[in-house]
């Protein structure tokens, strides 16, 4: 009788928990982190976007990712397509295009060759890129305007601005992204 009634109980939390709008005209607000798997890094995205039809949202982008020595700044156009499945959870694709600004800041200590003592010798060097991103993952929602998001995103660049594990600078990048996604 207890797992009839925990049946009936999930049946309905799950049927009364999805009218989700992804209609057209919804507007949405998305905030998300990420962990790395090539660097120790951290980032912040913040989106917006306007679902032009029913699940086609189309919006921009704003990150900012900070790790050891690399600063990056990036703006750009994003679009994403929701599938309905009647359920809860939504599976998503999507895809960013993005120009990027990335500081690189070394700072070594070496010997000086004449006097044969350590000293700081520190330079800044500055790149901008182009970068294409795409993405798959799925959004739990929580209410009708609110859900739990994860993706998996690639993204490969013009130029080297994702940070990598051993301090170097590299094209491509591979992470899982966490956020919170707000429709209205």
């Amino acid at each position: 009788m207890k797992k009839w009634m925990m049946m009936a109980m999930l049946t309905a939390w799950v049927s009364n928990s999805y009218a989700v709008r992804l209609g057209q005209g919804t507007q949405a607000l998305d905030l998300s982190g990420f962990g790395d798997f090539t660097s120790s890094s951290e980032q912040l995205k913040v989106g917006y976007g306007y679902f032009i039809m029913d699940y086609l949202e189309v919006g921009g982008l704003f990150e900012v990712a900070h790790s050891q020595g690399f600063t990056a700044y990036a703006l750009g156009p994003k679009a994403e397509y929701n599938f309905d499945l009647d359920v809860p959870v939504v599976p998503f694709v999507g895809a960013a295009l993005l120009f990027q600004h990335t500081t690189v800041s070394v700072n070594e200590t070496v010997n000086n060759p004449v006097s044969g003592l350590p000293e700081s010798v520190s330079a800044d060097e500055s790149k901008n890129a182009l970068s294409l991103t795409v993405m798959g993952g799925a959004k739990f929602f929580i209410t009708d305007a609110f859900a739990i998001s994860a993706d998996l995103a690639l993204s490969a660049a013009t130029s080297d601005v994702y940070p990598k594990k051993d301090g170097d600078a590299g094209k491509t990048d591979v992470r899982l992204e966490l956020g919170l996604r707000y429709y209205f």
